[in-house]
């Protein structure tokens, strides 16, 4: 097999970056030569592949062709443009029997008998399953299903050449597959992620969905990447035809500098972000944005701090008299302050965030997905992801008073909470032991914040245990266990958590539940998930108490006042 063409490729792209600088001065390919103006080049595209290829109408239309044509248009050639199979199409353009295809994806076994222009974007596939499918998680799940892939496109060499599965379904078209697979039949459909997401919009299916993970928080999902399923989407010419190459190579410099990609960009793709320089987004978000928005975090910790300080000498100076009082109200002048500052401080970060995300993701669908500027990019999304986690926790603090109580289920707080642990664990060797006896009397709380605080716990306890040990051991156990008990004549409810990690240090007992203060690395936590449990707890009348064991184990208890439903209507 040959190789010559990806050094080429890449050393093209490069060369024409360079070309853009300077090209808004070169005139448009009017002056071609007389036979190349008279000359029709034979282009097709395939039946709808959205929103690259849209011909629902019958004429060949999308952002790939009308890219062809503006192309055409600036180094003054003709093309013209008919629709069929995509497996004719590729075999039609390697016979000779069409010039031109404008919606190539670059593979080093088409490379054998094709000519490829430099790559004008680069997209991911992904998976697509029914809703009700939690079987097929990753590519590893697919060994041995039955997937559906259109015969002859990317996604069905990817699929041969990951050997999957002996079982390939082949449809002619990817409407044909996502129909398939919405009506019951097969496991998967293996389809570049924008194609697969307009399929599903386009076709109103509402049984199918593209496979996601768990993000960095372990709470979040995330639309999965298949990063060895990588479309670089070029115009394609049979091997040998270095003249028509040439021109289609020029006539992308030229609509990349003067407009016209980013306006085709705009119309096509108005659901994601506004396209600008890889440049201008580089140095934007590089040299700027992402400073400003860690010197706007700072200054916000600090502020949230100094007024928690504040608020604290206040109240401790009130009434030295009502100790019990002075520490409620305490709590809830920090969680006030917090709240209040948080909220307005996060909110105004969020958008600025977002598009940092959106414009990095960007950068890495637009170019070849190796290389520094790559690594950049990725940088850039990883670090806006920890800023957006932080976020995130600024924001539970100032909705902590807007949410209403009311009475729940005990058991079905833990149930919820124990569905998602599970997901979360699933593959750290961990054995979940639950003890819910039944009866439990009622408690009158906001439901998803106690749901947040065990699951706070839970995850807390899971980290300490893989931590500890590595794969499988005897002690590697989390407990949950529920029990009740009278205080003062009155019933109470109390959850313990239950690790056999290593405890926690002495010298950071007394810490713990300070806003900000963690022990994990940088890029595992913020500081605020002990911080806002302990404030929602107490903000219901309970307690969040732990004991611990050096090497040996930690236990957190939640302790709230039960609540007798027929005196609570009365």
């Amino acid at each position: 097999m040959r190789n010559k063409k990806v050094p080429i490729i890449k050393l093209t792209f490069l060369f024409l970056l360079i070309m853009v600088i300077n090209v808004s001065t070169l005139p448009k390919a009017a002056a071609a030569t007389n036979h190349s103006a008279d000359r029709i080049y034979r282009s097709a595209t395939e039946y709808d592949y959205p929103p690259f290829s849209v011909t629902s109408s019958g004429e060949a239309d999308g952002f790939s062709v009308e890219l062809l044509k503006a192309v055409a248009q600036e180094v003054g050639i003709n093309v013209s443009f008919k629709i069929d199979q995509w497996n004719v199409l590729k075999d039609e353009l390697k016979n000779g029997d069409l010039d031109i295809l404008p919606l190539v994806g670059y593979t080093e076994e088409r490379d054998e008998y094709y000519d490829f222009t430099v790559p004008y974007i680069v997209m991911h596939g992904n998976i697509f399953v029914r809703n009700n499918n939690t079987t097929i998680n990753s590519e590893e799940d697919l060994n041995g299903k039955e997937i559906i892939v259109m015969e002859g496109d990317n996604a069905h060499e990817y699929a041969q050449r990951m050997q999957f599965s002996d079982n390939l379904i082949l449809t002619k078209t990817y409407e044909e597959a996502f129909r398939l697979l919405s009506s019951g039949r097969h496991d998967a459909v293996l389809a570049q992620s924008l194609v697969g997401e307009m399929m599903i919009a386009n076709l109103g299916l509402k049984n199918v969905m593209a496979v996601t993970q768990l993000g960095p928080d372990d709470l979040s999902r995330i639309k999965v990447n298949l990063h060895s399923f990588e479309q670089k989407f070029c115009f394609a010419v049979k091997e040998g035809d270095k003249e028509l190459l040439a021109k289609l190579n020029e006539g992308l410099t030229i609509v990349s500098a003067n407009g016209t990609y980013t306006e085709l960009y705009n119309k096509w793709f108005p659901f994601l972000v506004d396209t600008v320089s890889v440049g201008q987004i580089l140095l934007l978000t590089s040299y700027y944005m992402i400073p400003l928005l860690v010197l706007v975090l700072v200054g916000a910790i600090i502020i949230v701090k100094q007024q928690v300080k504040r608020k604290t000498a206040e109240l401790e100076t009130a009434n030295h008299k009502y100790n019990q009082l002075e520490a409620q109200l305490r709590d809830q002048q920090k969680l006030h302050a917090i709240g209040t500052l948080a909220g307005g401080v996060a909110h105004e970060i969020n958008n600025p965030i977002n598009g940092i995300m959106n414009y990095s993701q960007l950068i890495l669908d637009r170019i070849n997905q190796t290389g520094d500027l790559a690594d950049y990019a990725r940088e850039i999304i990883h670090e806006s992801e920890r800023v957006s986690a932080i976020v995130r926790n600024l924001l539970q603090f100032s909705r902590l008073e807007k949410q209403s109580f009311s009475l729940a289920r005990p058991e079905d707080i833990i149930n919820e909470t124990l569905s998602l642990i599970k997901t979360i664990i699933r593959h750290d060797q961990i054995e979940l032991i639950v003890t819910v006896p039944p009866d439990l009397p009622w408690i009158r709380c906001r439901s998803q914040q106690i749901q947040q605080v065990l699951m706070n716990l839970l995850t807390n306890a899971r980290d300490a245990l893989n931590k500890k040990y590595q794969g499988y051991h005897e002690d590697k156990k989390m407990l949950i266990q529920c029990s009740v008990f009278d205080r003062e004549g009155t019933q109470w409810l109390r959850i313990m958590v239950e690790d056999h990690g290593d405890g926690i240090p002495q010298d950071i007992r007394d810490r713990i539940y300070d806003p900000f203060f963690t022990t994990k690395d940088r890029t595992e936590g913020t500081g605020l998930g002990l911080s806002i449990s302990f404030g929602i707890i107490r903000d219901h009348g309970g307690e969040l108490s732990f004991e611990t064991e050096d090497g040996r184990l930690t236990r957190f208890f939640i302790d709230l006042p039960a609540t007798d439903p027929a005196e609570d209507e009365a």
